[in-house]
Parts: structure tokens; C-alpha cells; sequence
């Protein structure tokens, strides 16, 4: 089977630009930048939509004439068979995004979830220790688990520099009374 052209959704829009392009020529390097291509696909447009040599070894295409052949690919049988099938793989994306999403467990309630996504290492929940070499986690019950886990998780990503600082210079940072 051969390749589909990734480009064919883009098509109405590169059509829209070239008609408002004032040259009366377009080259491949216009192609790459309408279209998101690389330049031997570019290339490969250009010669199937009818180019000729340009000045300084270029490959240069009249723009109606690219017009022309860019709106007969759009309107063509293989570019809405691609269309529909890009159009299909973008539904069944959306629901495994929507599948995945509703999976996800729920760490705190809503009401909790900035605090939590603000951890920041020198506020550590209760019950969290770390020190170089070792990470202490106090809980009682798999929803605090997952809480002092998740902040652990968010102060790495919100202060990442404090927690190398803590591990190289060997000072805890914690927060160990029960809670």
C-alpha cells in the first residue's frame, strides 16, 4: 500500500495562501513552509504538479498552475479517504483520552488538589521524610499513602533545586510528625 500523504489536511489552507500569494511563482522552500513539509516532498509536489528548472538550479511552478493541481489533489478520492480516516483516528484518540482520564484515581479531593499540586519540599506533609539515601513516607491507609506520595511527587517537579541541594549537601528535609 503505498505511504499516505501527511500533508492532505492542510491542503484547503495552503490553497487559501497561495491564492493570496502576490508572486506569480512559487518555489520548493515556499511548498516546505504552506504545506509543513520536508524539501523532497516539497520537490515531489512541485514535479507532479507540473514545475520547470528556475533560476540558480531552483525548481520554480507557475501559481495557478499549482493552484489548480494542490485543488484537484484536495478534491481528489485519495485525499478524502485520507481526510475521513485522519478524521476517525482523531475520534477514537479523543475517547481513549476521555477512557484514560476518567481511569485516573483521585488522590485528594478537588477542594485539596492546588495545595497539594503547590508542594513545595520545604512544606512536606506530615509524616514525609527525606534525607540523602532514603525517602520515609508515615500513612495510615492507602488515600494518605497516596497523598504524601503525590506531594512528594509535586515538590520534585515544582522544586527540584531544593531537593539536589537537600541530597548533595546531606541536610533532611522533612516534616515527621504524625499526621
Amino acid at each position: 500500500m503505498p505511504a499516505r500523504p501527511a500533508y492532505f489536511h492542510r491542503l484547503a489552507l495552503a490553497i487559501t495562501v497561495l491564492e493570496k500569494l502576490q508572486s506569480n511563482w512559487v518555489d520548493r522552500k515556499t511548498v516546505e513552509e504552506i504545506l509543513g513539509v520536508s524539501k523532497t516532498v516539497a520537490w515531489r509536489i512541485l514535479q507532479q504538479c507540473g514545475a520547470s528548472p528556475g533560476p540558480g538550479n531552483t525548481l520554480v511552478c507557475e501559481r495557478l498552475q499549482l493552484l489548480v493541481a494542490l485543488e484537484s489533489l484536495r478534491t481528489g478520492k485519495q485525499c478524502a479517504r485520507e481526510l475521513c480516516r485522519r478524521e476517525r483516528l482523531e475520534e477514537r484518540l479523543a475517547q481513549l483520552v476521555t477512557s484514560a482520564r476518567s481511569r485516573n484515581v483521585r488522590v485528594v479531593p478537588d477542594s485539596r488538589a492546588i495545595e497539594l499540586a503547590s508542594t513545595r519540599f520545604g512544606r512536606l506533609p506530615a509524616g514525609v521524610e527525606l534525607s540523602p539515601g532514603r525517602l520515609t513516607v508515615e500513612f495510615n491507609g492507602i488515600e494518605q499513602f497516596l497523598e504524601k506520595l503525590g506531594a512528594v511527587v509535586f515538590a520534585l517537579q515544582n522544586d527540584f533545586e531544593a531537593f539536589s541541594r537537600s541530597i548533595e549537601s546531606k541536610n533532611p528535609l522533612s516534616h515527621s510528625s504524625n499526621g
